[in-house]
Formats: C-alpha cells, structure tokens, sequence
C-alpha cells in the first residue's frame, strides 16, 4: 500500500503561473456570490469618482467612465492580485492634467485635450509593459520613503489648491500651484454661495462618513444627494455648474490623433506618470495582498497596470492607477477576486447605455469636493515627524522634494524625487564606515570594537567588516579607511581579515580598487583574507581574479577559521582583551 504521507525527498507542487489572468490561480467559486454584491457597491462608488478624475485630469466626465471600464479590464488580464482597483486616481489625473497644459496649452481645444490624455495613457501603458519584460519591477523600491512623502504632500496640495474654485464657483488661470493660490485669494469676491453650500456640505458628508461610518463610502452618499438636491431644486437654473448632457453609450476603440513630431514631448509626461502609477500600484498591491494572505508579483503588475493604461487610452480614456480607497471598498463588501471589479464595470455599462440622464444634474462642486477629499488624504505629516526624530538628512531630503514640486511643477517634481532617492541611496553607501571588530564574550560573536571595547582580538590580526555593497561610489572610501586603520595601529597588523558577511557584492571599480589594495598591503608585508562571503561576491572575487592574488587559501567561511589559520601560521599569537 501506497503511503499517503511525502518522503522528506517530496518537494510540495507548485501553483500553476498563469500568462493570462494570473490571478485566477487559487480561485474558489465560493467566492462568486460575495464578488457579486461587492461589485455592485463598487460600480455605484466608481461612477462619481471616475467623473471627478477626469475633471481634474482636464477632459469631460465620460473619460472617467470609460478609463475605469478599460483600466479594470487590462488589469484583469495580466494583473497578479486578486483584489487590486485599477483606474483614474488624484495623483495621475493631476500629473495628466500638468502634462496637458505644458503640451497643448491651456487654450488648446477640448478635442486637443482627450486626445492628448488618450495618447500619454497610451505611451505610459506602453512604457510598463516593456518594463514588465525586463522585469523592472523593483524599480519602484528606488523611490525613498521621505522623498516620494514630500512628492505626494505637494501633490495633496495642488490638487486642493486647483479644485478648491470649483467649490467657489469660479475659475483660475494659473496652471502652477503658488500663482493659482494667490488667484484664488485675489477673486474670492466672485464667491457663488450655493456652489460653496454644495461644495462644503459634500465635504462634510464625507469626513462624517468617514469618521463615524467609514464601510458606507461617504463620496457616494455626497454625490448621490447632490444629484437628487439639484434636480429638485433645479441649481443649474441657478448658476449653478453641473455635468450636464452625459454621452450615452460604451466607449468605443480610437487611436488618438496627434502630430507625430511632438512625440518627443508625451514622452517624458508619460515615463513621470508611469513610474509613481506604478509606485502607487506595487504598495496597494503587497498591501492588499498582505491583509488578505496571498502573493502578488511586481513584474506581473507592470503587466497588470499597462495593458490598463494602453487599454483606457485606446478606450477614450486617459492613465490610471491604483486606487487604495475603491479596493477598500470592494474588500470590505466581501470582494474576493477581480470577478468584483469586472461586476462593477458592468455596472458602469449599464449606466452609460440606459441611465446617463440621472448624472445630468451632478453639481462640479460634487465632483470638486469628492477631489479634494481624495487629496486631503495624501497629506502624510506624521512621515515628516518620524525623519525629524530618527534621521534629519532624510527629513531635509523630503522637504526638498516637496519645495522642488511646489515651486517648479509636478512633473519637474517627479524628476527632483527621483535624483534626490538615487542620491539618498548613493549618499547611503558612500557614507559607509569601516567598523573594527573584536570577538565577544557575549553570543561569541565579532562586533564593533568601538561599541564593545571590552571585546578580545588577537595581536597581528585585524579584523574589519564593510556594512554596505563596495560599489564606484564607496570603493575609494573602503581602500582609505583600511589604509588609515592599518597606519594608525603600532604594531602593524600581519594579517587583514575582511569580514564579507555584510558586503552582498563588488562592481568592476571596487574589484579594481581590491587588487591595488592587495599589492599595497602585500609591499608591507601584510597578507589580505576575506570571511564569509556569500556566493554572488565569491563569483565577482573570482572572475577578478582576487583568490589568484591572495591565495584560494586566503578565502575563509567564516572569521573564526581565518583566525584559526592565522594562529596555526603564528603559535606565539595569543588571543587578549581589548584595550
């Protein structure tokens, strides 16, 4: 009889990887009735949100709607989590918006508009799916936490800064954040009244919610009465700015007209807004997945998240993202996969073939005051507090990030955020010290002999550790550092241990700067051995040629065999406290 228990030998199967609809895999059909009721009460809540983004994005409402259907589709197909809300956000409809004035000008036609969104989704969609074949999803671990802070405080307060006239009632020029301020400030004298009423008591219907209902989607109540207060009591007879006539019907396939020889000038909006939609994808994503205890892959979102962009372009839309608040939504209904999101795209289908009429009355104060309350919470003070306390460098690189997107624009913006992580993370290795270590009595290991001077050594050896990769940026530093260590010390050392355990690898410049160290130190008589180097760094050692150099019997597994090599080639050596 055939065991039923895995010989030790038995390796677990594997979940099958998916090209296509990668999600599905671990799928129940349990889940169909639960995805069915969230889809619902997702689809409601993307319609008003969808119409909002476009509006900040500059194109007409509609786009809203059709982005959201096409971006949940693409997303569908090649996107790794289950639950993920893929389609128009604050952020990018900001960063579409700032693309468009410093493309076509803010009197361009509004043909030249959904056009020109169209074509940025379309290039950005295009950009993350070649990414996703070079697997660049680790890209999106490059941009720091204090930097991409400062980015989305500015963000927060542009986005609240243009939408805060569309609760006024009036209108703004300006395209940047601190001229559109000062306009603001300047015309409050044309304040509309009932625009403010219905602005203000949306927003307050939306914090209330929030605080003190938050699984009833407080933007959809807000809408909703809104809609039925300015149908009733006729607003737009009023003065009062609405949606007004809604396109019926689904969206329908275009390729975007556009002069081929401004391609050069989609080009860099569209890399800026694929990179922090896909930043905002990669956290919603893991975060999501975390909560709900399954994997997602980041190469496969990229996928994900560019079939969405290429599709709500082609579709009359224009780029999307990742939405925390609508997947929340869809997760606290009981949504369990993107069989929810799909309901809620067909849902929205309904709406545009059947009932596009109820969103004529949708005051834009509505829509302003759901944008500003989406904004409100990309403000992230706390951030700022914890660098202020743990680390000031990265407080000042955040604030630098935010001042550089406020003053000279959000897409210059992105730019500053970029250099300013690459900088940081540059910054951070060249920075490294190279630390003395002594041999413990506490867990018998080797620490830091400046934090534990009470610590043994052995007389001749040194022992040191590189807490960091030695890459072109530190390498110099690393070579010094040692020189400085072993001039410093009376007697001399005869033997240089490098304690590799904390070095996870070696570019072409630090292998250079390692075999100029080794003939320097050989001149004096001292004989250069590394500890524990991991398997990626033993390989970048030997293509270099280093074990050659030094001896192949000068590479140690660990610091206590190379000081026990040592003391067999030196039996006076003895091992001494620390003094």
């Amino acid at each position: 009889m055939t065991s039923a228990v895995a010989t030790p030998t038995q390796k677990p199967a594997k979940k099958k990887s998916r090209w296509l609809l990668p999600w599905t895999v671990g799928f129940q059909r349990s889940w169909l009735g639960r995805d069915l009721v969230a889809g619902i009460a997702l689809g409601v809540v993307m319609i008003p949100q969808g119409m909002a983004y476009a509006e900040l994005a500059g194109v007409p409402a509609v786009a809203g709607l059709y982005a959201t259907m096409a971006a949940i589709i693409g997303y569908a197909i090649l996107g790794s989590s289950r639950q993920l809300v893929v389609g128009p956000d604050s952020s990018t409809s900001t960063l579409v918006a700032a693309a468009l004035l410093s493309i076509v000008g803010a009197g361009a036609a509004p043909e030249q508009f959904i056009m020109g969104a169209a074509f940025i989704a379309i290039v950005s969609g295009a950009i993350l799916l070649i990414g996703g074949f070079f697997k660049a999803g680790i890209i999106a671990n490059f941009l720091s936490k204090p930097v991409l802070v400062g980015y989305l405080n500015a963000l927060a307060l542009t986005i609240v800064v243009k939408q805060l006239p569309k609760i006024l009632g009036y209108s703004v020029g300006a395209d940047d954040v601190i001229p559109a301020a000062i306009e603001v400030v300047a015309n409050l004298g044309k304040t509309v009244p009932l625009s403010v009423m219905v602005g203000a008591g949306c927003l307050l219907i939306i914090f209330g919610f929030s605080r003190w209902l938050p699984k009833i989607p407080g933007a959809l109540v807000a809408v909703v009465l809104a809609t039925i207060v300015s149908a009733v009591l006729n607003f737009q007879a009023q003065g009062l700015k609405v949606v007004g006539v809604v396109p019926a019907g689904l969206p329908s396939f275009a390729f975007p007209t556009i002069e081929w020889a401004d391609f050069g000038l989609y080009l860099g909006p569209a890399l800026a807004i694929a990179l922090m939609g896909f930043a905002d994808t990669a956290v919603a994503s893991e975060l999501f997945a975390d909560r709900n205890k399954y994997e997602v892959d980041p190469d496969r979102d990229l996928f994900g998240l560019g079939m969405a962009s290429l599709l709500s372009g082609l579709f009359g839309g224009f780029a999307v993202s990742a939405s925390d608040s609508r997947t929340a939504v869809a997760d606290n209904a009981g949504g369990k996969s993107q069989v929810a999101n799909l309901v809620g795209v067909a849902v929205i289908g309904l709406i545009l073939v059947f009932f596009t009429t109820i969103l004529q009355p949708l005051p834009n104060a509505a829509l302003g005051a759901v944008v500003i309350a989406a904004g409100i919470t990309l403000f992230d003070f706390k951030t700022f507090r914890r660098a202020w306390r743990q680390q000031r460098s990265d407080f000042w690189i955040g604030i630098i990030a935010f001042v550089g997107a406020v003053v000279l624009g959000l897409l210059p913006g992105i730019v500053i955020a970029v250099l300013l992580s690459l900088w940081n993370v540059l910054m951070a290795g060249a920075k490294t010290e190279l630390v003395v270590l002594a041999r413990s009595d506490v867990g018998n290991v080797w620490r830091n002999v400046k934090r534990h001077p009470e610590g043994y050594v052995v007389p001749g050896l040194s022992v040191v550790r590189w807490e960091s990769g030695l890459f072109f940026g530190n390498s110099k530093g690393f070579e010094r550092q040692v020189k400085e260590m072993v001039a410093q010390q009376e007697p001399k050392p005869t033997w240089v241990v490098f304690d590799a355990e904390a070095t996870g690898d070696v570019d072409f410049t630090a292998t250079t700067m390692l075999t100029e160290l080794v003939g320097t130190l050989r001149e004096q008589g001292i004989t250069f051995a590394v500890a524990e180097p991991n398997g990626r760094l033993e390989q970048s050692l030997q293509r270099a040629g280093i074990p050659e150099m030094i001896g192949a019997d000068k590479i140690f597994p660990s610091v206590d065999v190379a000081v026990q090599a040592y003391i067999a080639q030196h039996p006076v050596a003895t091992v001494s406290r620390n003094r």
